[in-house]
């Protein structure tokens, strides 16, 4: 079996690519990984064993004018990139992640009859989500939907109504048994990948308030200077980037962080009771209705931004009720899916076999 993955930009659409790609080609499944040439996506993918094409690709929403301009030369070479890579590569399926880089493959596969299958790391679906759905074979879901009056999912080109099956989203392998050692006084604090300048300095003043507790933070290479000069307080330790974040789970007692879709499945799948505070400028404020959620099934407390005030308070209550903790934790596990990358994995193959039944039949069939 051929399969192609289309996935790059953020580590929200790459890491869940790679834990899916690695667990396909333990199944034995020939994997193409089509990305951008200098994106993340590209050294990850070759490091993992992974065959890598490049296309051209680029974003189009909250750019500038210029890049805008520039914009449908680069998708239309992107297309045709991606055409004479399905020709040449003859895939059975195309699977994408989300995000900008996976448009131009997926309208190859459309073009070409090829089955494709979507993954949504977030309850609102993305733009490429919303635009495929109606011709994807299946829309993995990392979180349950939310309703379609709520985000105008149906608004859209597509619907995923008869073909959305909730998953999970998929974790790197060593995620997959999760296990906490914490001290019971440690606070993690994440701001995503490239930081989020408000949650660090936030905590900063956290940490000076709380001395009797300890707290990571993951700043992001761009605040970590600012960080490092503001901090006045020892019980603040500063990581600048991990490409290893187990190993802070692994320490957290709770966490302060975004609410993007991946860091929540890994939060859940370590337990993790957290205070989150969306991103206010998502798009369709898509973290805010990620955290509504797991603040509904009670593993998480949402606070919005414009309350960064009354975090102190309420970290210092947090840390302070063991109960109330344990009652997260255990709501953490109830929707966790640390193997959501099997589960996926199965169904893609299972799909892809059935119709290549189906097809042999018809063709049997048509010469009796």
């Amino acid at each position: 079996m051929r399969i192609m993955l289309a996935a790059g930009g953020t580590g929200g659409h790459v890491f869940p690519a790679l834990a899916l790609a690695r667990e396909l080609m333990r199944r034995a499944v020939d994997v193409v990984w089509v990305g951008r040439r200098d994106g993340l996506e590209a050294n990850l993918a070759r490091s993992h064993g992974c065959e890598f094409e490049p296309v051209p690709a680029a974003g189009l929403v909250g750019k500038s004018i210029r890049a805008r301009l520039a914009w449908p030369g680069v998708f239309s070479a992107g297309v045709v990139r991606s055409i004479g890579l399905v020709s040449r590569w003859t895939p059975d399926a195309v699977v994408a992640t989300g995000g900008y880089v996976a448009a131009a493959p997926l309208v190859a596969a459309r073009l070409a009859g090829r089955p494709f299958f979507l993954l949504e790391q977030n309850r609102v679906p993305g733009r490429v989500t919303r635009f495929f759905s109606a011709g994807a074979r299946m829309c993995f879901f990392g979180f349950p939907p939310k309703g379609t009056a709520e985000c105008d999912f149906g608004r859209h080109v597509g619907t995923c109504d008869t073909n959305v099956v909730v998953t999970g989203n998929p974790l790197r392998p060593e995620m997959s048994t999760p296990a906490r050692h914490d001290d019971g006084k440690t606070v993690l604090v994440l701001g995503g990948s490239g930081g989020a300048r408000a949650l660090t300095l936030a905590a900063l003043d956290t940490a000076a308030a709380l001395a009797n507790l300890h707290f990571i933070v993951l700043t992001g290479r761009r605040d970590f200077e600012l960080a490092r000069s503001m901090r006045r307080s020892s019980n603040c330790e500063l990581v600048e980037f991990t490409d290893r974040p187990s190993e802070l789970y692994a320490r957290a007692t709770i966490a302060i962080s975004r609410a993007g879709g991946m860091v929540l499945s890994e939060l859940v799948a370590y337990g993790i009771p957290a205070i989150l505070v969306p991103f206010p400028y998502a798009a369709d404020r898509h973290q805010h209705a990620n955290a509504e959620y797991l603040e509904s099934v009670g593993a998480a407390i949402n606070l919005d931004q414009s309350r960064l005030s009354g975090l102190t308070s309420l970290t210092g209550e947090l840390m302070s009720d063991t109960g109330r903790r344990h009652r997260m934790e255990q709501a953490c596990r109830a929707v966790a899916r640390p193997d959501a990358a099997s589960v996926i994995a199965e169904n893609i193959i299972r799909a892809v076999n059935q119709q290549a039944t189906a097809k042999t039949e018809e063709l049997g069939c048509s010469a009796g």
